[in-house]
């Protein structure tokens, strides 16, 4: 008999996380700092709306579901949306389809994005797919070099060095502990975004607070920020930030000083940063989805997920479920539904980080207002 119990991540056993991470080691996909109880637990300490559904058979525990509990028995995957994958977490021999899960948890409806799922717990879900990238840093030094072609990498290689011409050596500061290159990364960031139109995705105290505890979390005892800065002589030019967890880095804000675009930082930074993660410990820097035309150039391991909305097995999620897909066929029926797609993906992210009904107003009316920028970008 399976059974589900809904626990605040505050209430998981030592023998609940002991089996989550041993969950997480068997298998590379799950590896993942943000998959890690470690990562609910951080997102719990600035949202009350976090719970984890602990799933078991006979007694023993087979499966987790971490997730947000938002109103009319929706869920989002713990930390969207920062969460850039999706799973039920278990074992390989203990998987069950994730329609009974959400079920068994009181869950109608999951908002599915970038699902990984090695063990089939989501077969038939039929989501939006999309590329993600990583650099796998355990492999020799051959092998690591990336798809860059020739020409290509020379024009690099000539901005690499016009750069330290007129500016001083390039050089990689991996684990940054300056607080002011940390808030000059949030500060170049929120200005990109308010530039280009973009929801401002950091602007929320949750989240504000969450980067904040991960940048300020003491470096090589479980999770923390981990910044990673290309520095020009003295002066900071490109950052990457985002959760480590062991030898795992997965950056979520990439963001540099625009002064110095002419010389392509993003592009010295992907094709130069493998020494000195590895140097630092780093032994996988997961890039996961967007921007393709880059990381496709610059990485080495690629895998394909999917986006989307998961109904469960129940009255009311066949209900919502069913509704759905009349709406999916009157969309394309009419012509609109890539319009439809990317206005409701947007919805969604506005409201994965706005917690209240003002907030999420505020941010609609941007969105309308600020529409002409983002076109232009």
């Amino acid at each position: 008999m399976t059974t589900c119990d809904l626990i605040a991540p505050a209430d998981l056993t030592a023998a609940d996380l002991s089996v989550w991470r041993e969950m997480t080691a068997q298998t590379f996909a799950f590896g993942s700092p943000i998959l890690s109880p470690e990562f609910t637990l951080a997102v719990a300490k600035v949202r009350d709306d976090v719970k984890v559904a602990v799933y078991r058979r006979n007694g023993k525990t087979i499966a987790f579901l971490p997730h947000h509990r938002r109103p009319n028995r929706f869920a989002r995957p713990v930390g969207a949306p920062f969460a850039d994958y999706t799973t039920l977490i278990s074992f390989p021999d203990t998987a069950f389809p994730a329609k009974e899960a959400l079920a068994m948890a009181g869950i109608r409806a999951f908002q599915v994005a970038g699902l990984i799922d090695p063990y089939g717990a989501f077969d038939g879900f039929d989501g939006a797919p999309e590329d993600a990238y990583g650099i796998d840093l355990t492999l020799d030094e051959v092998s690591i070099i990336n798809n860059v072609e020739k020409k290509h990498l020379k024009n690099i290689n000539r901005l690499r060095r016009k750069l330290e011409a007129d500016h001083g050596p390039v050089r990689f500061v991996v684990g940054d502990r300056d607080s002011a290159n940390f808030e000059a990364m949030l500060a170049v960031k929120r200005a990109q975004t308010a530039q280009t139109g973009i929801h401002d995705f950091l602007a929320a105290d949750w989240v504000q607070t969450l980067v904040r505890n991960l940048f300020d979390a003491p470096t090589g005892q479980g999770l923390e920020g981990m910044l990673v800065t290309l520095m020009a002589g003295d002066t900071p030019i490109l950052w990457h930030f985002g959760p480590r967890l062991n030898a795992r880095a997965h950056p979520w804000v990439s963001a540099f000083d625009a002064a110095y675009s002419p010389y392509s930082p993003g592009q010295i930074f992907l094709h130069e940063c493998h020494k000195p993660l590895r140097e630092a410990g780093v032994r996988y820097y997961d890039l996961s989805t967007g921007q393709q035309h880059y990381k496709n150039a610059f990485c080495n391991t690629h895998t394909v997920v999917q986006h989307g909305r998961l109904y469960a097995d129940s009255g009311d999620g066949r209900a919502s479920a069913a509704v759905a897909n009349l709406a999916a066929r009157g969309t394309k029926a009419l012509g609109v539904a890539s319009l439809t797609d990317r206005l409701t993906r947007r919805l969604d992210h506005m409201a994965s980080l706005e917690l209240d009904l003002k907030s999420r107003l505020d941010g609609t009316l941007y969105a309308f207002k600020s529409a002409g920028k983002r076109l232009r970008g």
